[in-house]
């Protein structure tokens, strides 16, 4: 049976920069490496909202992405 290891966990941000000439929003986003696997979903929030109070940006997204290696 195939099994999954985790190869890393990253946090990304996705930032509302501004509007377009059709009015539709633009976003930028910022991805930090290194998150810890266990880290709850609160946490992954409350670090998210930590380090958007540092930008002049809105906070659209916060997201957590893995990248698994599966093998057999």
């Amino acid at each position: 049976m195939a099994q999954t290891l985790i190869k890393s966990m990253k946090l990304r941000l996705t930032y509302e920069t501004g509007i377009d000439e059709g009015g539709k929003p633009i976003f930028k986003t910022k991805t930090y490496s290194g998150v810890v696997e266990s880290a709850t979903a609160d946490q992954l929030y409350q670090i998210g909202q930590a380090l958007a109070s540092l930008s002049i940006h809105p906070l659209a997204t916060v997201e957590k992405n893995g990248m698994y290696e599966v093998m057999a």
